[in-house]
């Protein structure tokens, strides 16, 4: 008898540590959905992001819930970088995007708004050179380097603009070619022009 006990003491342990993990239960599921959607009332994203990731850890299928995670980590940078455009300080809203991205590297959202970001900070230097384009030529060569650095951009103010600068080279071309028979006319370029 004396021998038995202990076997039989071992099969037991080998069958409850064998056993396959348990989901939690329910409701542990449902809290966390629950201070999901109040961390979210609460304009709370670190917190949201927290419990995305706990409830990502019990339903590892869910794709939905990674995504969920990547906004999450990105809307508290995000609206603070807004808040400083708004301000008209874009060099605190890129320190603020490359903060984040310090934190969570791998979120593609931050990368995403950060491009943009760097791109309108580059657009400052662009507008400069259209404004002091000396002629059509040195114009046009502006557009389509504005064109290409702000590509990405969708605005339909940006877009206007960029056609009321072609009307404006079209109308020097019409003016030179006018008032000066040898004058050549200089072709404008679109950014699909190859």
């Amino acid at each position: 008898m004396k021998k038995i006990f202990p076997a039989a003491s071992a099969l037991v342990f080998l069958f409850c540590a064998c056993t396959p993990e348990v989901p939690p239960p329910p409701v542990e599921r449902n809290d966390l959905v629950v201070r999901f959607f109040r961390s979210l009332r609460q304009a709370d994203g670190d917190t949201a992001a927290m419990q995305c990731e706990k409830l990502y850890a019990m339903e590892k299928r869910n794709y939905f819930l990674l995504r969920l995670i990547n906004v999450q980590q990105a809307n508290n940078y995000v609206r603070a970088a807004q808040n400083h455009l708004d301000a008209g300080d874009l060099e605190a809203a890129v320190k603020v995007l490359e903060k984040g991205l310090k934190r969570h590297p791998d979120n593609a959202n931050l990368l995403r708004e950060l491009g943009l970001l760097r791109k309108l900070r580059l657009a400052e230097k662009l507008f400069l050179t259209m404004r002091t384009a000396p002629n059509p030529t040195a114009m046009n060569a502006a557009l389509v380097a504005a064109r290409a650095g702000l590509d990405g951009i969708e605005s339909r103010e940006l877009n206007d603009f960029f056609d009321r600068y072609a009307r404006s080279i079209e109308r020097w071309n019409t003016r030179r070619v006018g008032n000066d028979p040898a004058a050549v006319k200089v072709p404008i370029r679109t950014f699909d022009d190859k």
